[in-house]
């Protein structure tokens, strides 16, 4: 028994079990639901036994190979012990449920999520009050909170205690969350959680930590071993400015090409003031006029600006003359199917609002829509998604035309610092000053409309000192207004994108041409390269401090900014470590433009918007910081599998080749460790995060479950050098590629791929993306051709 579970073959076979097993649970919970998903996989005796015999493979594992005598690694591999001790102590002992008391009532019981009924507590709480605090003029909540009494007769215990997000009541072992409310808001929803294996989960927390930290430092690591390899082996940029094409512009007749010529000539001066006025967004954020524009330019039309005008000279001009603006192309249609539904020509990218309407009034994809939402999302083609976007982009537009996207007015009556757009505050300001503001704003549309843009610019100044007499408590400052328009017109990341594509295929051509001719491509260019690198990070660098200043919070708190981010900590690891080696930087370049080209995608969204009250927590900013920066070395580790099977493909008897190969095979184990390290902090810091918000550490939701799934995928990947008999570079290679997959379902699959893929339940299928088909064909045609090539010098393999 010894001999067979310390074997490492026995580990491999253990860690892709419990993959393929949560794998196969994430599409079970898709399609029937997370109880049945819990019951056959996580929570069943066949899943846990393979924790067990996992936990008992690396002890002997540990026993086996005397690891105790190597401190970091034997602290970092026992962690997992604790982890798992911890988590079958919660898991077996602990309990947990939901406990609901109204306004000035007391309770004593909670309902029991495990054991499906009321658990008596030792004390009881009362409800004292419940308050909730919503973000300026919207709907949407800033922060909720309890404030609670707690009565333990029994041990002569009374005091008050206010419980809020990630502001846990602690007493007797039990834990209160705050978790939700009544609609009425007259009533708390509260997380009751017992956890005897929380110590010893924290424990192995910090023992993981400390073990990952020391073993970096640890000069007999493999961490050490491997810079100390690529330092030893030392095997080009340009900056292109970025232009916008210019869409034509479809006019219908000469007095709208009069009007469109005036409005975008002599509109500018006016727009600009008008940009600098603060608006209130429907989620609350008070924001410059301009940057609203650009948003909601961006939701329409894919674009920040058209037909040589800027998003707020557009806007302006759908709200102040309609009956034009509604003719002109500014809806970006997508499938060639709604094209043809629509009559618009297939070449045409953008429809006008005129478009979707058959003689001005009936709505052309209303019966589409209906169809499409009765649909289950998994049921939903590119046709019925594409609809059910464009639905939303002319519901956008129509608020545009209404006005009801300039609240520019703050209202003196709200309690909740609600802002009006024009027709509001025409109904409800009241007064001498109410007056003179409708008579103003009124005179200033008149003057827009019949295009006095001088004239109507005047009246900007009033709307602007009404808006710091009766909003300047939540408005931003001037310095601030200029700073985030300021931002919005040097779009920082948009530049970057085809910036980072070209020099990276630059350095590709350089690196890849040394190995066949080492004279032409010489190294006399190496430094002013690796200059242009380097200034392109911290540009990178500064745009994400720049957002982070404009929106208030970290810059990785949404899809957008979090790829954004991954694509810096791309090229992080390079510009610290990899200096000297030109695949490293192309590789790290590359995969920054591409992860920089998927985050301006369309269906995308870079609107700054406030946090959620779960969201406002350190745990998290820190989770989301490491767990996303791993991603970006694991996407370097790809790149780097990529340019190998490249290399194999190309071998012959060039000797530079195989030396090549070795050098990036020890890059990309270097990275994928480093991204590996990241990963596993980052989930844990996760679990933390979770623990201290709402009572549990893991849920089994499908997000974090492949996060799971990756970390066991990679810790084969980099184990597998461990079985001389079966490794090899070129299978090393394979996996970096083919591991990756993980981690794209991780962060895309999850959110915009795992519930259209396939229902189980009714047996409709939904079409994989084109680029989904074309990608795996292109992988599978590089592993194939490079296979015959496999096979390196044994000096090379080990």
């Amino acid at each position: 028994m010894y001999k067979v579970f310390s074997s490492y073959k026995v580990m491999m076979v253990l860690l892709l079990a419990l993959a393929l097993g949560a794998a196969v649970a994430t599409f079970i919970e898709n399609d029937f639901g997370s109880t049945v998903a819990r019951k056959n996989v996580y929570h069943a005796l066949w899943y846990q036994a393979l924790f067990f015999l996992s936990a008992l493979n690396l002890l002997f594992i540990l026993h086996k190979t005397k690891l105790y005598k190597h401190l970091p690694k034997f602290i970092f591999h026992l962690s997992f012990i604790l982890i798992l001790i911890g988590a079958g102590l919660t898991h077996f002992l602990g309990d947990d449920g939901v406990m609901k008391i109204r306004e000035g009532s007391s309770s004593k019981v909670y309902f029991s999520n495990d054991k499906s009924k009321e658990i008596r507590l030792p004390f009881e709480l009362k409800l004292d009050n419940f308050e909730l605090t919503r973000y300026a003029g919207s709907r949407s909540p800033s922060e909720y909170s309890s404030k609670v009494t707690l009565i333990d007769t029994n041990n002569s215990q009374n005091f008050t205690y206010t419980i809020s997000m990630n502001h846990t009541l602690i007493y007797k072992g039990y834990k209160f969350f705050q978790t939700f409310y009544d609609p009425d808001e007259k009533g708390t929803i509260l997380t009751v959680n017992k956890d005897p294996g929380v110590e010893v989960t924290y424990a192995g927390y910090f023992f993981l930590f400390l073990g990952l930290i020391l073993n970096f430092f640890d000069t007999k690591s493999r961490f050490r071993k491997l810079i100390t390899r690529v330092k030893a082996t030392t095997l080009p940029l340009l900056f292109l400015a970025l232009f916008m094409g210019q869409i034509p512009l479809h006019a219908s007749s000469e007095y709208s090409d009069t009007y469109m010529r005036e409005h975008r000539e002599n509109s500018k001066e006016l727009t600009t003031a008008l940009g600098e006025l603060v608006v209130q967004s429907r989620m609350g954020r008070m924001k410059p006029l301009a940057t609203l524009s650009q948003e909601v330019m961006y939701k329409l039309s894919g674009k920040n600006s058209l037909y040589d005008m800027d998003a707020t000279q557009i806007l302006l001009g759908m709200f102040t003359r309609p009956t034009i603006w509604k003719k002109i192309p500014l809806i970006k249609v997508k499938t060639p199917k709604l094209k043809e539904f629509i009559r618009l020509d297939k070449s045409a990218s953008l429809a006008s609002f005129a478009d979707f309407f058959e003689d001005g009034k009936t709505y052309k994809l209303e019966r589409e829509v209906q169809k499409a939402l009765a649909l289950k999302p998994s049921q939903r083609g590119t046709f019925e998604n594409d609809i059910i976007k464009v639905d939303e982009k002319l519901n956008i537009a129509f608020l545009v035309y209404r006005g009801a996207l300039f609240k520019f007015f703050p209202s003196p009556q709200s309690s909740n610092h609600a802002w009006l757009d024009f027709q509001q505050m025409w109904e409800s300001v009241e007064g001498e000053e109410g007056n003179a503001l409708r008579k103003s704003s009124r005179t200033f549309l008149d003057e827009v409309f019949a295009r006095n843009y001088t004239k109507a610019l005047v009246y900007v100044k009033d709307f602007s000192v009404y808006q710091t007499r009766y909003g300047s408590d939540i408005m931003p400052t001037k310095v601030q207004i200029k700073r985030e328009i300021l931002f919005n017109k040097v779009m920082i990341f948009e530049r970057l994108t085809l910036v980072y594509m070209l020099t990276g295929l630059i350095l590709l051509i350089v690196s890849f041409g040394r190995i066949f001719s080492p004279t032409t491509f010489s190294r006399q260019w190496d430094k002013p390269l690796l200059g242009i690198v380097l200034l392109l990070f911290l540009v990178h660098t500064f745009g994400l401090g720049a957002r982070w200043v404009v929106s208030g919070h970290a810059p990785f708190s949404d899809t957008y900014e979090s790829i954004v981010y991954i694509a810096w900590s791309c090229l992080l690891f390079s510009v610290l470590f990899m200096r000297q080696s030109l695949f490293a930087l192309s590789g790290s370049v590359l995969m920054a433009g591409i992860f920089m080209f998927v985050a301006h995608l369309g269906h995308i969204d870079p609107e700054i918007t406030n946090l959620v009250p779960v969201l406002k927590s350190f745990w998290l900013s820190i989770h989301v910081s490491i767990i996303t920066a791993s991603y970006g070395f694991l996407g370097l580790g790809c790149a780097m599998g990529v340019m190998s099977l490249v290399l194999f493909s190309l071998r012959n008897t060039n000797q530079r080749i195989d030396a090549t190969i070795k050098h990036i095979t020890d890059i990309n184990e270097l990275t994928l460790l480093i991204g590996l390290v990241l990963l596993v902090i980052g989930n844990f810091l996760g679990g933390i995060w979770a623990n201290e918000s709402w009572g549990r550490y893991w849920g089994w939701d499908p997000k974090e479950t492949w996060a799971y799934i990756s970390i066991l995928i990679y810790t084969i990947i980099l184990h597998v050098r461990l079985i001389p008999k079966f490794y090899s570079r070129y299978l090393f290679a394979v996996l970096s590629v083919l591991g990756f997959a993980s981690i794209l379902m991780t962060y895309f699959g999850v959110n915009f791929y795992l519930a259209g893929m396939h229902s189980y339940a009714t047996g409709d299928p939904v079409p994989i993306p084109t680029w989904v088909y074309g990608c795996c064909s292109a992988m599978a045609i590089l592993i194939a051709v490079s296979f015959k090539n496999r096979r390196l010098q044994k000096s090379s393999e080990t």
